[in-house]
């Protein structure tokens, strides 16, 4: 049976909370350990599942526990990067969750630790990099590619070969035109159009979308 630990609380983590109960529904053998966070004290729950320690304790629980790395605020992306890379989590020991609804192409790669929303789709060819989260309803086209960390709102849609820098974060309802290179750690706004590349750091907002920030 794979056992998963969250890394995270209540909104992000119990989403993917939520996304392990409908696995096991779907009859997949697989287990919600509990949660790590950093502000709730051991021995409480997060709804009904334990607090087993701190973030950096994970290395205190069985080897055959795997994390899914869910801390994630709102433009604080390159924070969110930081404080995973700080915990130095092997691959190994992440998990990937997919939702079953979730439709997944031929030839898409998923890298380590990646979540994986209801009803999302993921066209052939697309690469997903390690620790992205893809929320509900989003629709990645084929030959995407994902780096490490990012997160892509609900009903987003990625066209063909567009490619999306480690700790990007879509919005919901975003749109990014194909072939488009997305940089950096920046942000699109919810309900923008990206129609051309967007540079490492930026804030891109409306339809076309503008750099505000």
């Amino acid at each position: 049976m794979k056992k998963v630990v969250i890394i995270g609380g209540g909104g992000n983590g119990l989403v993917v909370a939520q996304i392990v109960l409908d696995l096991i529904k779907a009859g997949e053998s697989i287990e919600l350990v509990g949660f790590l966070n950093d502000n709730i004290p051991v021995g409480e729950y997060i709804e009904r599942w334990p607090v087993l320690g701190a973030p950096h304790e994970w290395e205190s629980l069985d080897g055959d526990v795997s994390f899914v790395y869910a801390l994630l605020s709102v433009g604080k992306m390159k924070v969110r990067a930081e404080k995973f890379k700080q915990l130095n989590i092997p691959q190994s020991r992440l998990a990937t969750v997919v939702h079953p609804s979730a439709s997944i192409g031929f030839n898409v790669k998923l890298g380590s630790g990646v979540v994986v929303a209801a009803n999302a789709v993921l066209q052939p060819g697309a690469k997903v990099g390690d620790n992205c989260f893809i929320r509900a309803n989003a629709n990645l086209g084929h030959d995407v590619t994902l780096d490490n960390l990012v997160d892509i709102g609900p009903n987003s849609t990625l066209c063909g070969y567009a490619h999306v820098g480690e700790g990007v974060q879509i919005a919901p309802n975003s749109v990014v035109r194909d072939s488009v290179r997305i940089g950096t750690y920046s942000t699109v706004a919810a309900g923008a159009a990206i129609f051309k590349d967007v540079a490492p750091g930026a804030t891109m907002l409306g339809n076309p979308a503008k750099r505000i920030r």
